[in-house]
């Protein structure tokens, strides 16, 4: 597929442009947007262009609006007017106030300005830096140093960034430098232990965790990693209040049940649905109702919730598995969290083996019974949890990011309807 870049430079944001026009690569397979190290790595290998991305203009083609870093090809000129559509969205974009909502601070050409200086105070760079992640959520670097690469990371939050509107739904995001610091801490081994935060702009350095377990073949590590999440949500059964004040979000049951008729009622995302879909909402409703009832009383109690768990946001490294990315940490029902970490794409996710080792860590709660009637229940409210990070996603992002959002939000609507 293609890709195109719009490359500005730091000095004067002119726009970088080619004997061919506007720099485009070609990159091997389809690219979703916020993974943009494919195309950084094809601008430069390509077309001999260091820059970085600021945000993504359109994802259908794929247009970066980019930041030069460093070497331009001999023949390529500046300039500060191109009448292109590409050029025209990325100068709206960079006529925006620096405090304009829904607009991170690390699509600012001077963002860079701010966070390297921060990086070499806290390690010793061996290496070039490369851009791996960018999007409305988040923005990763990776830095190579003697001790093996290291990744900083800078996360959308409810204090980095805010929505347009005053009634916006507000943005559910824990405040993850400030979680995994306080985990770590308490559960040293369990969790990754950040080497530096920076609480007030929401960023962290994060040491290389390994290969994702997606990847390995070995079935005990993926029963070691259920067993070891399970372990680390009934420490915290008992302390609700506390994991709030590290900043989880209140996802409990009762919380989800108030939610219902906002996150299946009239919004940008049911509007998505077909009508006939739509008209399903109501029943499903009910049902919906019904299930948090039945659940909650088995007895499991509410605690620690990654809310994103999947096989790829769980690294290996000497054969220990950890659980990253917890931007989605809340406070809920811990078997939420079983329905994205078994996933088609994911065979080995879908082994029963991996459903026994976890249930049997909660046997001292219900009886096997109770406990496998409680993980049916949360496959089908895990899709309503996940509905609501949807829905409340959107307010606080612009362009591609808010429409992937909303994309989301419909995939999970529907496996709500298909349940």
């Amino acid at each position: 597929m293609k890709v195109t870049a719009v490359v500005v430079r730091p000095s004067d944001e002119a726009v970088l442009v080619l004997p061919s026009g506007l720099p485009q690569v070609e990159v091997a397979e389809k690219l979703w947007f916020p993974d943009v190290e494919t195309a950084v790595r094809a601008l430069r290998d390509q077309l001999s262009i260091e820059a970085v991305v600021l945000t993504c203009l359109d994802e259908e083609p794929v247009n970066y609006l980019m930041l030069s870093t460093g070497s331009v090809p001999a023949d390529a000129r500046w300039v500060q007017d191109l009448d292109d559509p590409a050029v025209v969205a990325a100068r709206d974009h960079l006529a925006l106030p620096a405090d304009s909502p829904e607009t991170p601070a690390w699509t600012r050409p001077g963002w860079y300005d701010d966070v390297l200086p921060w990086i070499d105070e806290q390690l010793a760079r061996t290496g070039v830096w490369s851009q791996v992640r960018s999007w409305g959520l988040s923005n990763v670097l990776r830095i190579p140093t003697a001790q093996g690469d290291v990744y900083f990371k800078a996360l959308a939050h409810s204090s980095t960034v805010r929505p347009a509107r005053a009634d916006a739904l507000p943005l559910l995001f824990a405040h993850e430098p400030m979680l995994l610091k306080q985990l770590s801490d308490e559960r040293p081994g369990e969790v990754p232990a950040p080497l530096a935060v920076d609480e007030k702009r929401a960023w962290m350095l994060l040491p290389d965790l390994g290969t994702p377990l997606r990847d390995s073949p070995d079935i005990s590590l993926w029963i070691d990693a259920l067993r070891g999440h399970a372990r680390l949500q009934r420490s915290y059964a008992d302390q609700p209040d506390r994991l709030l004040e590290f900043s989880c979000v209140d996802r409990r049951l009762a919380v989800l049940e108030a939610e219902i008729d906002r996150v299946l009622g009239p919004n940008p995302a049911t509007e998505l649905l077909a009508p006939a879909e739509r008209a399903l909402l109501p029943k499903r409703a009910e049902q919906l109702r019904e299930a948090i009832t039945e659940l909650a009383a088995i007895g499991v109690p509410e605690t620690l919730l990654h809310g994103d768990l999947h096989p790829r946001n769980l690294a290996v490294r000497d054969g220990r598995v950890l659980a990253f990315d917890w931007t989605d940490a809340a406070v809920s029902h811990p078997f939420l969290d079983l329905v994205t970490f078994f996933e088609q794409r994911s065979p080995m996710s879908t082994d029963p083996r991996l459903k026994d080792a976890y249930l049997a860590e909660w046997e001292s709660y219900a009886s096997p019974a109770d406990l496998r009637r409680a993980l049916e229940l949360a496959e089908e409210l895990g899709a309503l949890h996940q509905v609501m990070t949807y829905a409340h996603l959107p307010d606080s992002l612009s362009g591609p990011s808010k429409d992937s959002m909303l994309r989301g939000g419909v995939w999970w609507l529907r496996r709500i309807l298909a349940q």
